[in-house]
């Protein structure tokens, strides 16, 4: 087979070097160029594996353990992403009350401004971390009265403290902190004695200690000071506590337990006087002859004492004495006609006396200055008038009807 080669043309062109020109070729022999190129290479494959085959195969020795003594040793690798992270609900602030408004008593300044800084400090969207203009605008919408005039005038004049939160809790604690509040709360520990339960005794001690910074070693002799004495006394007889909190548990252990013990001592005390009261009743019930045979006794007595009484006249006879100051109506025909035929006083109707003798009537006509020797008329020749319609006028008994 002949293996034709591209001859080169004659270099005509401007750039000859740069662009060469070859002559074409025929299709049949460009596939017999091809042809020529496949057969070399599968040759040069078939010599590569043979002398692949003859050459021994050389397995490296692996080497003792100090050798790697010197070697650097591997980068480290990368560190792992962390998981991700789900993803956080949309934060909302709390809702909390308000703080009180503050009208200028000093005695409510530290209960204010500790609510204020509580509502900003859980608000962290409404007031943000450097936003000091929003924080002291609030604080000024709490006040009333005198602080509110303070906080117009910061207004008025643009005040630098507006926009200063620190400076302006310091001059607003300066305006109004009660400078006589740790003497008030000394003498209110001075005067602090235990009158209810231990454990409410223990936790206001404890509280004024803390406010006014007292070391626990230093409260252990006040403490026991202001106990009541039967809890003194209980707890004198038990050993030493070794620190403070160990003496306000034994105390309200103490405390409960003698509260237990008084409450039991009541409760039996209650059972046995109920007892003896149902034990008391019973007794008089299962002795009931005694007064039954009593009975016919009295029955008699009165019996006789009521044969031995006077009897009196019917009617409504009052005597003089019982009625002091007796005062009576004008008198209906048929009433003045009874006492005139029963013999009774026409005036007061008593059987005692008659009507000359009636000391109501003689005390009557002393004080109209009527003698008490006039003739009065006797009740023979008094003269019964029949009712008629209607009621009478008042009449003086000892006037005689014509």
């Amino acid at each position: 087979m002949v293996r034709k080669t591209f001859k080169p043309a004659p270099r005509t062109s401007r750039y000859p070097e740069r662009y060469p020109l070859h002559t074409a070729m025929t299709e049949a022999e460009a596939f017999a160029a091809l042809r020529d190129e496949l057969y070399t290479l599968r040759d040069r494959v078939a010599a590569m594996e043979e002398e692949r085959s003859n050459t021994p195969l050389i397995i490296p020795t692996p080497e003792p353990p100090d050798s790697y003594v010197d070697a650097p040793p591997p980068p480290p690798l990368p560190p792992s992403p962390p998981p991700p992270s789900p993803p956080l609900p949309p934060f909302k602030e709390p809702k909390i009350g308000e703080p009180p408004t503050f009208d200028g008593k000093t005695a409510e300044f530290p209960t204010f401004l500790q609510q204020c800084k509580l509502y900003i400090r859980m608000k962290p969207i409404t007031f943000r971390e450097h936003d000091d203009e929003s924080r002291v605008a609030f604080i000024l919408s709490r006040l009333r009265g005198v602080p509110a005039e303070w906080g117009q005038a910061l207004l008025e004049s643009n005040s630098p403290l507006l926009t200063d939160y620190d400076l302006f809790l310091e001059r607003l604690t300066a305006l109004y902190l009660n400078r006589e509040r740790r003497t008030q709360l000394e003498d209110k520990l001075a005067r602090l004695k235990q009158t209810g339960s231990a454990s409410a005794f223990s936790a206001e001690f404890s509280t004024l200690c803390e406010i006014l910074e007292y070391p626990l070693d230093t409260r252990m002799g006040d403490f026991r000071l202001k106990l009541k004495p039967s809890v003194q006394g209980a707890l004198a007889m038990l050993p030493a506590p070794a620190n403070f909190n160990e003496l306000v548990e034994r105390v309200v252990r103490l405390d409960h337990a003698q509260y237990s013990l008084r409450k039991s001592e009541n409760a039996n005390s209650s059972n046995a006087s109920s007892s003896s009261n149902k034990s008391s009743s019973q007794r008089q019930h299962s002795a009931p002859s005694n007064s039954t045979s009593s009975q016919p006794k009295n029955a008699s007595s009165q019996s006789s004492q009521s044969s031995r009484q006077p009897t009196s006249p019917p009617g409504p006879t009052k005597s003089s004495s019982s009625h002091p100051s007796y005062h009576r109506g004008p008198l209906s025909p048929e009433e003045k006609a009874r006492r005139i035929a029963l013999h009774l006083c026409v005036y007061c109707g008593n059987s005692k006396h008659t009507t000359d003798e009636c000391p109501l009537l003689n005390k009557k006509d002393s004080k109209r200055g009527r003698p008490n020797d006039s003739p009065v008329p006797t009740a023979s020749i008094l003269t019964v008038i029949p009712p008629t319609s209607g009621n009478p006028p008042p009449q003086d008994p000892r006037r005689q009807d014509h």
